[in-house]
């Protein structure tokens, strides 16, 4: 992340104009215009971010979406048993079908390594 200023270890004193009492509890609710500055950093940031795994989440579909449909063959399997909980847990994430998962890692496996 690339900031824009050097933040000062020491708090900075608040304003009493900006602060108001709720109970017992200060809430801040101004903000220096670096402070603004960083926040919208970050906010952009994450935005981006969020939009990068949007992205891949929706190639991802695109592919599952796009597996030729045909016979389907069992095969079994022998996998570690972190790598297999790892898969679960992605294909429940992403509310993919395991079997989906695993032929498009196959086809990527294949591709890549018979050349």
């Amino acid at each position: 992340m690339k900031q824009t200023s050097p933040i000062s270890s020491h708090p900075t004193p608040l304003d009493v104009n900006s602060v108001r009492t709720k109970g017992e509890k200060y809430v801040h609710t101004g903000f220096t215009s670096e402070e603004v500055a960083i926040l919208r950093e970050l906010i952009r940031e994450y935005v981006l971010l969020d939009d990068q795994q949007d992205s891949h989440k929706d190639a991802l579909y695109q592919r599952v979406v796009t597996l030729k449909a045909g016979k389907k063959v069992r095969k079994t399997i022998v996998i570690n048993e972190e790598v297999g909980a790892l898969l679960d847990r992605f294909a429940d994430h992403q509310k993919f079908n395991k079997s989906d998962l695993m032929e498009i890692a196959i086809l990527d496996l294949v591709k890549k390594y018979s050349e």
